[in-house]
């Protein structure tokens, strides 16, 4: 597997199997396995100034793995598992809110636990914990409102009551039918895991592609992570790239994420991930 990694470095990169891996913005990604397709936190729709793919990117869904119930990792789940009768993996107060206020059949939806497996359209799924960074969304509101933050004041509104915003914050291994196993961490790289933790999922699961979240200034939480779970492949993507523009907050760059899970793991190679960006995988090539 030949990639250069740098700054939106990766396009499309080929191998010789069927097994695909695209990235379509936010913390939206899909796997694609003989002839199956797995979708994390499908989201389409404009915002923050940005919309980097549709619905009809979402309509070969079989499976839709929730992390958590943000609202930019959940508002779009409704209507892609309406409009393909796909499965829903994720915790049950996920598939509650889902039954109850989106009226999504009771036969579309996974309610799993953490540490629980589920095997569904050939992907073997097991769930984990891990921890977001502190968002106080009681005190997020009325910060909002009183510095007139309008972006601010509509996400922790709508996050508020179109979302499970408490819903636990809920890790995926995905092992594909050749073997090849796919852990996403989705945004848990950050101070609020220990080491032990993180060795312990290391330990646990088999893990050649890691998806991993970059973000503000948690370069040293994703080196902790790359080098305790190992990986062939880092697949670095920016879950909240416009969404932190639009707020005012900063991250360090791209490039110091990749070079930090280079030092962390050399043998390692490092993807960083741009919407629309597709690469094959497999056990062979991973």
């Amino acid at each position: 597997m030949n990639i250069q990694m740098g700054e939106r470095s990766l396009k499309v990169v080929k191998m010789q199997n069927s097994q695909k891996l695209k990235y379509f913005g936010w913390s939206s990604i899909s796997i694609e396995s003989e002839g199956k397709s797995l979708f994390f936190d499908p989201f389409f729709r404009p915002y923050c100034g940005a919309q980097w793919s549709t619905i009809d990117d979402y309509l070969n869904a079989d499976v839709v793995c929730i992390t958590h119930g943000h609202e930019e990792h959940f508002l779009d789940t409704p209507e892609v598992v309406r409009r393909t009768g796909a499965t829903v993996v994720s915790s049950k107060k996920v598939c509650r809110f889902l039954q109850n206020r989106s009226k999504i059949p009771e036969s579309q939806l996974a309610p799993v636990k953490f540490d629980e497996t589920f095997e569904v359209s050939g992907f073997k799924i097991t769930t984990f914990p891990w921890k977001h960074r502190d968002i106080n969304l009681f005190w997020a509101m009325p910060k909002a409102l009183f510095t007139g933050n309008t972006t601010q004041l509509s996400w922790a509104w709508s996050s508020a009551t179109k979302a499970p915003f408490s819903a636990p914050y809920t890790g995926f291994h995905v092992e594909l039918p050749d073997g090849t196993g796919i852990l996403n961490y989705n945004e848990g790289f950050n101070s609020k895991m220990t080491d032990r933790e993180i060795q312990e999922l290391g330990q646990r699961f088999k893990v050649d592609v890691l998806l991993a979240g970059m973000q503000l200034d948690f370069t040293r939480d994703l080196a902790r992570g790359v080098a305790a779970l190992a990986p062939k492949t880092v697949i670095l993507y920016p879950p909240h790239e416009k969404f932190h523009e639009m707020m005012g907050a900063t991250s360090e760059p791209w490039t110091s994420f990749a070079e930090a899970a280079r030092t962390a793991l050399p043998q390692a190679k490092i993807v960083i991930a741009e919407p629309g960006d597709a690469m094959d995988i497999g056990r062979d090539n991973s």
